[in-house]
This record gives structure tokens, C-alpha cells and sequence, in this order.
């Protein structure tokens, strides 16, 4: 579903507004309530999936600053080089790279701000698929991932085809957002710690 659409007078916003749609959902991402990736970790664990249940209420806004955070270190750095060498006309080379640097930890540390209520309450899902006998074996919250992709999906082709409103989508987000966090968080989170625990 598309993220709420909210009349503001704010230059930034309206601008925002007028962007082509394809744009705005890369820049607010390709759903209101979350996100799913998938990681490959090593050649003895073959893959980490991970799905992320922003908290219902989450906003465009939000949303936009979660993309920024997660995108941040690839795009940061090439904010920080073209910083570096816009500065470095100007500044001495070390001055410059100390420019780039500060601009790069700005970065981090507004995107984490902005986005600090988001990810603390998030719901946070993970599957491990690891290579066993030839073939494959999943680990983690698997149903719990399953059900849920399973729910979003038809929560958005409902939303789509314009047979609920965005009241309803998002009694029907919290529902789901509410049963995953009663579910699956916990046993997400040890699995985790395992996995920063093996590969340390």
C-alpha cells in the first residue's frame, strides 16, 4: 500500500509530492510496513533471510529516513568522495578528507536519529538456511516469516485493488505486527547472537 498521503505546506514535502512514483517508492521503499532481504553469510550457511515489521503509524517520512539509514554507508561514501575532491580544489588534501569524513559521521548519526523509534521498535524476523547432506534445511522463524510474508502480500493486493481503506490496512498491520511480536522476536533475536557469536 501506498503510504499515506498527507496535505503539507512544507516546500520539501510538496516537492516530494511531485516526484514520479517509481522514484517515491525507492525513496520511501516498496512498502509501508516493512522490508524483506535476503544475505548470504558463508559458504557453510548458505543464506539469511530477514523480514522487518516497522511498528503501525510508522510515516512516509520514517520510512524515508530507514532507506536513507540502511543505504547510508554506500551512499555516504560517495557523498564523502565527491566531498573530498569538490574540497580538496579549495582546502588543503587532509583538510578536505576531514570534511568528507565529518560529512559521512553527520550522516550516520542523523539517520540513526531519525530513524532511533522505528528500528527500537520494529519486529524483526529471521530465517537461516544452511546446506545439510545435499541439500538444505531452514532454521529460525520460519512459519512465523512464512505467515507473515503470506499476510502482508495479501494485505497489499486487497490494498491495491482499493477494497479497504487506510484505516483498515492499518488495524490490519497492527494485527499482524502484534501477533509477530508475541511469536517470533525472541527466538530471532538468539538466533542472531548466535550467528555473531560463530562468525566471530
Amino acid at each position: 500500500m501506498k503510504h499515506a498521503d498527507v496535505v503539507s505546506t512544507e516546500p520539501a514535502v510538496r516537492l516530494f509530492d511531485r516526484l514520479p512514483e517509481p522514484i517515491k517508492r525507492r525513496l520511501e521503499g516498496e512498502n509501508a510496513w516493512g522490508y524483506f532481504e535476503v544475505a548470504p553469510l558463508s559458504r557453510g550457511l548458505w543464506m539469511r533471510e530477514r523480514l522487518t515489521v516497522f511498528p503501525p503509524g510508522t510515516t512516509a517520512a520514517e520510512c524515508r529516513a530507514v532507506v536513507l539509514h540502511r543505504n547510508w554507508p554506500v551512499v555516504g561514501a560517495v557523498v564523502a568522495l565527491f566531498a573530498m575532491i569538490g574540497f580538496g580544489l579549495v582546502l588543503p588534501a587532509f583538510a578536505a578528507f576531514l570534511v568528507a569524513f565529518a560529512l559521512y559521521g553527520v550522516g550516520i548519526l542523523l539517520s540513526a536519529r531519525a530513524t532511533h523509534r522505528v528500528r527500537r521498535e520494529s519486529v524483526r524476523l529471521v530465517v537461516i538456511t544452511v546446506a545439510v547432506s545435499g541439500g538444505a534445511s531452514s532454521y529460525g522463524n520460519v512459519q512465523s516469516m512464512s505467515m507473515a510474508r503470506s499476510a502482508f502480500e495479501s494485505l497489499d493486493i486487497r490494498a491495491r485493488d482499493e477494497d479497504l481503506t487506510p484505516a483498515q490496512y492499518e488495524r490490519e498491520w497492527a494485527s499482524i505486527f502484534q501477533a509477530l511480536k508475541t511469536r517470533g522476536a525472541a527466538l530471532s533475536d538468539e538466533l542472531e547472537r548466535g550467528i555473531g557469536q560463530s562468525s566471530g
